[in-house]
């Protein structure tokens, strides 16, 4: 979406591929010399991850959370020091594209959102969307947008159209030819990268798809005129249910009508809106007495968790307590298999957890977040006044190892 929206500026003459980044913040951006890689680094290289930032190169995005710490997102960003000269290689830098954002925002005189609602949002009928800023206010042009998936798939179909929508040109299609085709090879499953655009190769060759966290995708096959949108978790989107859509395509002509067919996918989506059916519910183990109520204060981590806790007032009635910088949630457990939910956690969307003693001291805990991309597992190994908690992101695909941190008991949390 920033990518395009970036178009859009180009098309309008507000902002071009060689401008500068640091000129854009001139009381932000830190002190350089004529000769530092800083000042060379230019749109182009933020629009294709090739900024030289010290950024992106280790696994699970450290730079991204300790961004979102920081009190000036930009700040963090302009501030990050250099790694290789711009252009030189790919490194996925979510802080780079949020400068972008931050670019977008100061050429048009206006935020990155209302910027969208007019130019693409609006022509193309979205009504609904939710963007949030960072403390500055700025749209965060990395990700956490918040679309309908149909709304997705508009923006898909624009793209895949050359920027065509009901006969308004609603970004250029030099841009969309530009954004979409590979200018750097990103070294991950054989793809290269445009700009903000994944560009695939081998068996899908001229397949492009842009790429969210935990299974989102806009997935577009300019040869079969197809557009398919993602927006579940839990699932290998790519490696599995993507590559079942493809070997499903029989024709590029209507086929004939299969009522049998279309029957048992009628019975299996029915299925699916449908909630576990709830299993017997286990014995409490001695250990959960013993940790009941108590607080463990985490050490500092990339995630802003500051504390958590969990009571077990019964076998079935057991909630977890997480405290975290957005503030403390009381979110309870289902210990059946099927989760209970939350109407609001702290990301602002509703949570379902289902819980389990894995060992006599081990608890795990599934936390999924209903219409986020947040699919966690977390586990904690309570010892004798301290749980060493680990968190998974359970969505395969995801570049995220598995996060350790330790928890010292404490009569509150600080």
């Amino acid at each position: 979406m920033t990518s395009t929206l970036i178009g859009i500026a180009v098309d309008q003459d507000l902002l071009s591929l060689d401008q500068p980044v640091l000129a854009f913040f001139p009381d932000l951006a830190p002190p350089t010399t004529g000769s530092d890689p800083k000042d060379a680094i230019e749109m182009r290289h933020l629009l294709t991850m090739s900024s030289g930032l010290d950024c992106g190169r280790a696994p699970g995005e450290p730079e991204l959370y300790q961004m979102l710490g920081s009190e000036h997102f930009v700040k963090y960003a302009l501030e990050l020091p250099m790694a290789a000269e711009p252009g030189e290689y790919f490194a996925y830098c979510s802080p780079g594209s949020h400068l972008l954002s931050a670019m977008l925002a100061e050429a048009a005189d206006t935020s990155t959102g209302a910027f969208a609602a007019e130019h693409l949002f609006g022509p193309l009928g979205i009504e609904e969307f939710v963007w949030p800023t960072d403390p500055q206010g700025i749209e965060r042009g990395w990700g956490d947008l918040q679309l309908f998936p149909r709304d997705m798939a508009r923006i898909g179909h624009l793209v895949a159209n050359g920027g065509l929508w009901n006969g308004v040109q609603v970004v250029s299609k030099s841009w969309l030819e530009q954004a979409t085709r590979s200018w750097i090879p990103a070294e991950v499953d054989g793809a290269g990268y445009g700009y903000q655009w994944w560009i695939l190769a081998g068996a899908f060759d001229g397949l492009y798809e842009a790429r969210g966290r935990g299974g989102q995708a806009i997935i577009i096959w300019p040869d079969k005129d197809i557009v398919v949108v993602f927006t579940g978790r839990g699932v290998d989107v790519r490696g599995e249910i993507a590559l079942l859509l493809a070997d499903a395509l029989k024709s590029d002509e209507a086929i004939e009508p299969n009522p049998a067919a279309e029957a048992r996918l009628q019975a299996a989506l029915a299925q699916a809106t449908l909630p576990p059916a709830p299993g017997p519910i286990p014995v409490l183990p001695p250990a959960a007495a013993e940790v009941s109520g108590n607080v463990y204060q985490l050490e500092p981590n990339q995630f802003g968790t500051h504390c958590a806790s969990l009571r077990f007032a019964s076998e079935s009635e057991v909630t977890f307590v997480l405290s975290v910088d957005e503030g403390t949630f009381d979110l309870p457990v289902g210990m059946d298999g099927v989760p209970r939910f939350s109407e609001s956690g702290p990301t602002g969307m509703p949570v379902g957890v289902t819980g389990e003693w894995s060992s006599p001291r081990v608890f795990a805990l599934r936390y999924d977040e209903v219409a986020g991309p947040n699919h966690l597992r977390i586990e904690a190994d309570f010892g004798d006044d301290v749980a060493t908690v680990t968190l998974w992101f359970t969505d395969p695909g995801d570049a995220f190892p598995p996060q350790l941190v330790a928890g010292s008991l404490t009569s509150s949390c600080e």
